[in-house]
């Protein structure tokens, strides 16, 4: 079938174009809302500016393809392959993408509200300037996606694979980690602001400059996470951060600011806190043993019971 046929059959009422095979076709700025293209073959096709608002993509290939400004509201894509796919400027609002392939898709400036992506792969795909509201990444690949500057409170990224994503400058007031690998991700200047990140993996992160109010920072892995001079305005609240029990073995927070942090219980073993201000700070029960603590603040800190073993001290003396 070419596209004429497919176009003069939709025009007589048919819907249902089940497993079509369109390669590289032009359909451009075509209504074709409610039309059925499950397991359709699309790939390199030209949709841009066509209306396929809730039509039925199922599992159709449209790698490569060229969907600018296309319409996809309400559209259900379960499954599709969307690898390399230009969507830019697209509208997905309320699409079903669970399990769909966007690896390496751009979506720079697309709306993203309400879209469910449970288990997409969205490896280095692009979402500068999209906007995004009420989205479920929860357990999506977005490893090397790039989110710089790009609205994502509230988002849902529970067990999401974050492994090197870009986040600089992102909004992620209120989005929940839980269980989310960030390892090695870019979160400077980020808005982190009662961020939950229970059981979340922030190994070799860079958080600097990074706004961390109220966030819910518990059971993490943070090997190494970079929290230099991290936001001080962020930090002008008494016992905002809270790092109870974490696993912080390794991690650099030299020069940070941490005034009225709570690190009680938590495994601080050979952390690098040099210069650091952790006035009125909770470590009770923690331990420090071979951390760097020279020159930091510990004025009016609560240390009970901490392990200072072979620390280096505030004041440069290695502690038995």
């Amino acid at each position: 079938m070419d596209i004429e046929q497919l176009i003069w059959q939709y025009g007589q009422g048919i819907r249902d174009f089940d497993r079509v095979e369109l390669q590289h076709a032009d359909i451009i700025q075509t209504d074709l809302n409610n039309i059925i293209l499950n397991r359709a073959a699309l790939e390199y096709a030209n949709l841009s500016g066509s209306d396929l608002s809730y039509a039925q993509l199922q599992r159709a290939d449209l790698s490569n393809a060229r969907l600018m400004g296309i319409k996809l509201i309400g559209a259900d894509l379960t499954g599709a392959d969307l690898s390399h796919a230009d969507l830019s400027w697209a509208d997905l609002r309320q699409c079903k993408l669970n399990g769909a392939n966007l690896s390496q898709a751009k979506l720079t400036q697309a709306k993203l509200m309400e879209v469910e992506l449970q288990g997409a792969s969205l490896l280095e795909t692009n979402f500068v300037g999209a906007e995004i509201a009420a989205v479920n990444f929860a357990r999506s690949d977005l490893s090397g996606a790039d989110f710089t500057g790009t609205d994502l409170s509230e988002a849902n990224l529970m067990r999401a694979d974050l492994s090197g994503a870009d986040l600089r400058k992102a909004d992620l007031s209120n989005a929940n980690f839980y269980k989310a690998d960030l390892t090695q991700g870019q979160l400077r200047h980020s808005d982190l602001e009662e961020a939950s990140f229970q059981g979340a993996n922030l190994s070799r992160a860079n958080l600097k400059g990074a706004n961390l109010a109220r966030a819910l920072m518990k059971e993490l892995s943070f090997g190494l996470v970079n929290l230099s001079e991290i936001n001080r305005q962020s930090l002008a609240l008494q016992k905002q951060i809270n790092l109870s029990g974490c696993c912080l073995q390794g991690t650099l927070f030299q020069g940070a600011v941490l005034q009225g942090a709570s690190f009680d219980y938590a495994l601080m073993h050979r952390a690098l806190l040099v210069g650091s201000n952790l006035k009125g700070a909770n470590l009770v029960d923690a331990s420090l043993q071979g951390a760097d603590l020279r020159n930091v603040n510990f004025r009016n800190s609560q240390i009970g019971n901490v392990n200072f073993s072979q620390a280096v001290m505030p004041d440069g003396s290695i502690h038995p």
